[in-house]
């Protein structure tokens, strides 16, 4: 199988498209903001008193929260760091006789 420069140039463009995309999406401050007021509410102690279910419920929704803003922020940190690889990549590409 011949090194078809033109070919994954042409993918790694887009793909730096995709990832540029990936960048561009904002930080989920409503959902920080939500998990930051849920912790309040779990702290001050009132939720025993309404139902004896909702501690153990938030517990759960807000540690799903944090998960997934860590994996959000991960994310967009790969795309940073691969769009940069991509666009290295290309630059060596470019300097192929093909």
């Amino acid at each position: 199988m011949a090194l078809d420069v033109k070919k994954i140039q042409s993918l790694s463009e887009q793909s730096i498209t995709d990832l540029k995309t990936i960048e561009k999406l904002g930080d989920l401050e409503h959902l920080e903001e939500l998990n930051n007021e849920l912790k309040k509410v779990l702290d001050s102690g009132e939720l025993e008193g309404i139902n004896p279910m909702l501690p153990p419920y938030i517990v759960q929704i807000r540690k799903n929260i944090g998960f997934m803003i860590g994996n959000y922020r991960s994310t967009k940190t790969h795309a940073v760091n691969r769009s940069k690889d991509l666009m290295q990549l290309n630059e060596q590409l470019s300097h192929i006789k093909r």
